[in-house]
């Protein structure tokens, strides 16, 4: 699964970058902002594979360059640092700053070229990811420290009688601890609760059943339920709109 984040404040241009992006198989999320504000609540949100931003968010406005701006602040980030950013133009020539300054991956032009869109997004959705430190939680029971790595947690069942951790080498049962303390731990959106008593990594979806409210993960016989008063955040969280 690759997510894609668009910022683009022309609705009609949204719309068309959506139906090639859709066009292009069913493992792509698209996430669509057309203000500063909207990107920056989605990229502390969600972890994304590829940037697609406007250059041009104010077009009233004679010198905005709002998306370079937008970039510059990704570039900050240090899991963004290599995330490639493909900008969207009507500008003639935006390529001196956007590869100089923010190693911009392409740029296209407006109008579109649905066909070389359409190449440019696959092959930047195929550009390796940078290295990203493997992180670590701490689980105790008993005095004794257990450590699993975060990547490897498939989901966690909790209720009053107990914790179950259910990861790829195994189950670990634990004490009762909040899900909302558990989440502030884990400090990873690819973590979501989808019930009262289940919080599952977004990594491991296999399918959700939107109609009988379960999701299949990968690597376990069970079906995850989604609580009935879970399911439009759940889904909202997850799901591309």
């Amino acid at each position: 699964m690759k997510t894609i984040l668009i910022l683009e404040d022309n609705k009609r241009n949204m719309e068309m970058l959506v139906k090639i992006i859709r066009d292009l198989g069913d493992d792509i999320v698209i996430k669509k902002a057309s203000r500063l504000a909207e990107a920056g609540s989605l990229l502390m949100k969600y972890s994304f594979d590829l940037f697609m931003l406007d250059i041009i968010l104010n077009p009233a406005n004679p010198s905005d360059v709002s998306g370079m701006k937008f970039a510059e602040h990704i570039r900050t980030c240090s899991k963004y640092k290599y995330t490639p950013i493909i900008f969207i133009t009507a500008l003639e020539d935006p390529a001196l700053h956007a590869y100089s300054e923010l190693h911009c991956y392409y740029y296209v032009e407006k109008p579109y070229n649905v066909k070389k869109v359409s190449s440019v997004i696959l092959e930047a959705l195929d550009f390796p990811k940078a290295a990203e430190e493997t992180r670590s939680i701490f689980f105790r029971k008993d005095g004794v420290l257990y450590k699993k790595h975060i990547e490897d947690i498939i989901y966690i069942e909790n209720s009053r009688s107990g914790l179950t951790v259910c990861c790829t080498n195994g189950n670990l049962q634990l004490p009762y601890k909040p899900n909302k303390v558990i989440l502030e731990e884990l400090d990873s959106d690819r973590f979501r609760q989808c019930s009262r008593y289940s919080i599952i990594n977004m990594d491991y979806i296999d399918k959700i059943d939107t109609v009988n409210r379960y999701i299949k993960l990968r690597g376990i016989k069970e079906q995850i339920e989604i609580g009935q008063s879970y399911k439009k955040r759940f889904l909202r969280d997850v799901v591309q709109e």
